[in-house]
């Protein structure tokens, strides 16, 4: 057994969904600890912003998970110097036109929300793993939800893309034993972010009111602390899920 954490200078991570919220602090505290980050998100320009400001080395790079096509390029388009990924920080999630009954939906943004939320965390799992194999080393943090463990009425979609992260999650756990490759699921309950007004696309004064109907709600930041808990385990400790609630 080693006491030796991935959190050093020597290791890469690529966080998806880096330009706001969850994603960008969890970016932000990567690098705080020596971590070379590659941002992904599909707005370049906030990624191009926050590499200025971060510590140390990092990486702004154009990404939509919902494009099959591009997450299967992602590692050749990448510079080679930045394609050895040791932390994969699949955060990239949405829940366009959520928060109403199933029936009033449009197919357009259910098929849009687990397109990002299940399938495209599943096949960028599944393009940087085997490298992770390969090295015998690596640790991927899946951004699941709290709405993945509690079945809410008018959230059915949400619900059911995270369900999915869930249930891939565990089962992927049981075949990386041995391998040298952790899995962690991270479920938070209500955060404050930009998540609701993308929603109601960009009614901000409309996702205010959501936030405030509630007591409390997590910070992005708070989220970013237990994924850096996640990963300064030693190496024979896996952190499985790790379930954050607003007190």
């Amino acid at each position: 057994m080693t006491k030796e954490t991935i959190l050093n200078g020597d290791t890469t991570a690529l966080v998806t969904g880096a330009s706001a919220g969850i994603g960008k602090a969890v970016a932000v505290a990567l690098s705080a600890q020596g971590v070379r980050v590659i941002c992904t998100a599909r707005r370049v320009d906030r990624l191009n912003a926050l590499v200025e400001e971060l510590q140390n080395p990092a990486l702004a790079f154009e990404l939509d998970v919902a494009d099959g096509d591009a997450v299967d390029r992602l590692l050749y388009e990448l510079p080679e110097e930045w394609r050895d990924i040791d932390i994969l920080v699949n955060n990239a999630g949405h829940d366009l036109g959520g928060r109403q009954a199933f029936h009033k939906r449009a197919a357009a943004d259910i098929a849009a929300t687990i397109e990002t939320n299940s399938t495209g965390l599943i096949r960028t799992t599944l393009a940087i793993l085997p490298m992770m194999q390969a090295r015998g080393r690596g640790h991927i943090i899946n951004m699941g939800s709290s709405s993945g463990l509690d079945w809410v009425a008018n959230h059915s979609v949400y619900v059911a893309s995270k369900c999915a992260v869930h249930g891939f999650t565990n089962s992927l756990r049981q075949e990386l034993q041995g391998s040298g490759v952790r899995l962690t699921e991270i479920l938070p309950g209500l955060v404050r972010t930009e998540f609701a007004a993308a929603r109601w696309r960009g009614d901000e004064e409309r996702a205010e009111k959501f936030y405030d109907k509630f007591d409390a709600a997590l910070a992005p930041e708070d989220v970013a602390d237990a994924v850096l808990y996640a990963l300064q385990t030693p190496a024979h400790v896996n952190i499985c899920d790790l379930v954050l609630r607003p007190a």
